[in-house]
């Protein structure tokens, strides 16, 4: 259920608040230029309600701007939520049908503790890889703006850097290698991807990050 009403505020979210209130200041601009055209007779009584019309357009309009600082300020955060929740579900097809597998073996994050992600990593080298990582992705470069990291690694060799940040548009980056171990037991990369993806495209495709067949 949650996830859906990320999908929903996600794609349709700022659409619908544009709409919204675009209908709803067109309505009051309507009714507050009816009262403007009728004639004297009334003029006093008119006048009242034209003022009172156009008071609550004035309110109408801090509603909006409220709202929709509100809303562009989390967007980035249902971004990176989308696209953690996507990393965890993989549609896989079996004998007993079509069925959602979790492909991640051990993750960090999402989360705004950048640093912590980063110290993490470097210091324990034989989870995290830090050497390999570099090869990929200048992670002091990527985080020189506040955002949202998280890191993966799957059961069939991916590890995945994602990096969203915190802006009023949605903005995410993918980093990732598919690796192997050679036999004297050594990591190999055999394949290096990077990926950006923003509105309107889905957050969900972050888990298509070096696979083989896309």
């Amino acid at each position: 259920m949650l996830t859906f009403i990320y999908f929903i505020v996600y794609f349709f979210g700022l659409p619908l608040i544009l709409l919204y209130f675009y209908l709803r200041f067109r309505s009051q601009r309507e009714f507050i230029n009816f009262f403007g055209s009728l004639n004297s007779t009334y003029s006093k009584k008119n006048k009242e309600r034209r003022e009172i019309a156009e008071e609550k357009r004035y309110r109408l309009r801090i509603i909006f701007v409220i709202i929709l600082i509100v809303f562009l300020f989390s967007w980035h955060f249902i971004t990176s939520e989308l696209a953690d929740i996507r990393m965890r579900r993989e549609m896989e097809f079996g004998l007993g049908g079509v069925y959602s597998e979790n492909p991640i073996v051990v993750s960090l994050g999402p989360t705004y503790n950048v640093s912590e992600v980063i110290d993490t990593m470097n210091k324990k080298e034989e989870r995290w890889l830090p050497d390999k990582v570099k090869e990929v992705v200048d992670l002091e470069n990527l985080t020189n703006f506040k955002g949202k990291i998280a890191v993966y690694r799957t059961y069939d060799q991916r590890y995945i850097i994602t990096y969203t940040y915190l802006l009023p548009y949605p903005i995410i980056k993918s980093f990732g290698f598919k690796y192997v171990k050679t036999d004297d037991g050594r990591l190999k990369i055999i394949k290096k991807d990077k990926r950006t993806i923003f509105y309107p495209l889905g957050p969900g495709i972050v888990d298509n990050t070096a696979k083989l067949v896309n």
